[in-house]
């Protein structure tokens, strides 16, 4: 499991990259501290949590980063280093 942070003004939840199936479930249990949707930046590798970008505003309907304008994927993928 991976974690990364909210990009969104003023954010604090953190996202949950998990290859659990249906997520981490010490995330799930923890929404207001956790976020297990969410959408990343495919350039700039912001993460969104379903919060600051829900699925009703123009950002998540148009796929658009809200930083950058790039593409926004589904959940994260991981860094490999």
């Amino acid at each position: 499991m991976a974690v990364l942070y909210c990009a969104g003004p003023g954010c604090q939840r953190m996202l949950s990259v998990s290859v659990i199936p249906g997520g981490n479930p010490v995330a799930r249990a923890d929404p207001e501290h956790f976020a297990v949707d969410f959408l990343v930046c495919t350039k700039c590798r912001k993460g969104f949590c379903d919060r600051c970008l829900p699925p009703e505003s123009a950002f998540h309907k148009l796929r658009s980063c809200p930083e950058c304008g790039a593409d926004l994927a589904t959940r994260a993928i991981p860094h490999h280093r």
